[in-house]
């Protein structure tokens, strides 16, 4: 069989032709032109960029004879011989990863070379190598003879001990660039006579995600089927999506056609497109709208905050590893509920009146008042005011919202009387509120759970970061769909799981310091009384009784 698949057939063979990675290949051609050869090299980064190549063609530099300005020459006696060298010994750590297989290695690198200058062991994805194979490596990577040098490649590092890699050089390969991608295929299209389009080939290294290898094999493909590479053989073969559909898309969003925009998502999703793909086109577009409305101003219903939140919260889901309903639902709720974009924003610089009653409590010197403390999040200057029975003008934090403070205001009247009791009595309430509530609010509500509850309050969790924002603008929509299938008068909100664990540990430290949550009035946002009266002994037990934990301990 004499053909080669295209990524094999122009696979890099020196450092002139390798694509993207520039500056690592003068540090290399640098360090062999000065004789500065290290004993072990660490090549990391996403497939298909050049890894292993490169530690071919730099075992290649070192072992040339005629070797100039660091590359090889390809004429010499080792250069000639190279692919059939025992001398070059490559390890697939994936199929030979056990102690074993290094102890065999490390036996046989005492052996002097048969030809070359060097031996050269190259191990790829040597992250996959055991525990008791590193620690075997260990003393043979710091101290090897001096005519043995390894390449390690892996596209996991994380993986990879400590102690190898500080015994190694390492190098970071990154992701190529579309424009190195594109050129590199139009090089190839016109070798192999491939006609094709530059809007074909701009897909097909956006599809490779930075791998070169993976673009050439997608172009090897497509060229079975078509000697002529188009935009549209690309769609129909590979499962994509044009850029200017994504472009139509976003734009149906901000001029707030519902129809359209569904129409797109459906779409989608009947030819069976790859969800991720699709996300991640709809962010590159979101991202360049968002820098455009920076520059000149919006042309839509949609500003720069718009697009910030939605590129976020689009992108958690691309993190989700398992998605329990179609993704495209959530994309789908997500988008819509930027269609709706008319109402004005609110003022962040809004003050709100509260008015101080004076109690005996109040004037203890060294005590604050709790609601103001955790309402509104922030020291309040010349505390001493505050035993004078007259109205405190509060500004609030420029970010703050009117939005903020009803968060606030609920997650304070939800820890005044929050129980165990209640908080099992809603989560069973919950798992069935999931079940029947409609498509919409089931979007909605994936990924959320009730952690704190009293008779009139619900805090729940989302584990999805940000998502939170999203809920609480939907909040009349999902509280009255609860209320009415239960028939009670619940007031919710919703937190990520990073905001509740803040609330929680600041609602430990306050009981602590013998504050006590007080119920506050949501319309007049009014200040009650506050008991600092409190008895500390308890503070665990009823810690334990709102959280329903075994056990909370407090430093």
């Amino acid at each position: 069989m004499n053909y080669k698949v295209l990524y094999r057939k122009y696979r890099p063979d020196s450092f002139d032709t390798l694509v993207g990675q520039k500056p690592i290949v003068d540090i290399l051609k640098n360090s062999i032109k000065e004789g500065k050869i290290a004993h072990a090299y660490m090549f990391s980064g996403p497939r298909g960029t050049g890894k292993t190549s490169t530690a071919r063609i730099l075992a290649k530099a070192i072992n040339c004879l005629n070797n100039e300005d660091g590359i090889a020459c390809g004429k010499c006696v080792n250069c000639l011989n190279f692919n059939d060298s025992p001398d070059i010994i490559e390890i697939d750590a994936a199929s030979n990863n056990g102690v074993n297989d290094i102890r065999e290695l490390i036996n046989n690198i005492k052996i002097m070379p048969t030809s070359l200058k060097y031996k050269i062991y190259i191990i790829d994805e040597v992250h996959m190598l055991s525990e008791s194979a590193f620690n075997a490596l260990l003393l043979t990577l710091e101290e090897p003879p001096e005519h043995a040098i390894f390449i390690l490649a892996t596209t996991n590092l994380e993986r990879v001990p400590i102690t190898i890699l500080s015994r190694c050089q390492k190098y970071d390969f990154k992701r190529i660039s579309l424009t190195d991608i594109v050129n590199h295929l139009k090089v190839i299209c016109e070798k192999e006579n491939i006609k094709y389009t530059d809007e074909a080939l701009s897909e097909i290294a956006t599809l490779a995600e930075g791998g070169l290898r993976d673009a050439l094999s997608i172009l090897d493909q497509l060229s079975k089927i078509d000697k002529d590479i188009t935009l549209d053989l690309v769609i129909k073969e590979i499962g994509t999506i044009s850029n200017k559909k994504i472009n139509d898309l976003v734009n149906a969003l901000g001029n707030r056609k519902i129809d359209e925009v569904v129409g797109f998502i459906n779409e989608f999703r009947n030819i069976n497109l790859n969800y991720k793909v699709v996300i991640k086109k709809i962010i590159d577009v979101l991202a360049n709208n968002a820098v455009d409305v920076l520059k000149n101003g919006s042309k839509n219903n949609l500003d720069y905050d718009d697009y910030k939140n939605l590129i976020l919260e689009l992108n958690d889901i691309i993190n989700k590893i398992d998605i329990s309903i179609d993704p495209y639902i959530l994309i789908e709720m997500i988008m819509l509920k930027y269609v709706d974009n008319s109402e004005k924003k609110l003022n962040n610089f809004e003050k709100v009146i509260i008015p101080a009653k004076k109690s005996e409590e109040s004037i203890l010197p060294k005590e604050k008042n709790i609601s103001q403390e955790i309402f509104l999040d922030k020291e309040i200057k010349n505390e001493d005011k505050i035993t004078k029975n007259i109205s405190q003008e509060i500004n609030f934090h420029p970010e703050t919202s009117v939005d903020d403070k009803k968060v606030n205001l609920r997650i304070n009247n939800c820890f005044t009387s929050a129980s165990k009791d209640e908080l099992n009595n809603v989560k069973e309430k919950w798992l069935k509120f999931f079940e029947e509530a409609p498509t919409n609010i089931k979007g909605l509500i994936t990924d959320t759970s009730p952690v704190a509850s009293s008779k009139d309050y619900v805090i729940l969790e989302t584990t999805i970061k940000h998502k939170d924002i999203e809920l609480n603008k939907q909040l009349k929509l999902i509280e009255n769909s609860y209320n009415t299938l239960f028939s009670n008068e619940q007031k919710l909100i919703f937190l990520d799981s990073d905001k509740w664990l803040n609330e929680k540990n600041k609602y430990i430290v306050n009981l602590k310091k013998g504050y006590k949550y007080t119920l506050m009035n949501e319309e007049e946002l009014e200040k009650s009384n506050v008991n600092n009266n409190f008895n500390k002994e308890n503070i665990e037990e009823i810690a334990n009784n709102i959280f329903n934990h075994d056990k909370i301990e407090l430093q």
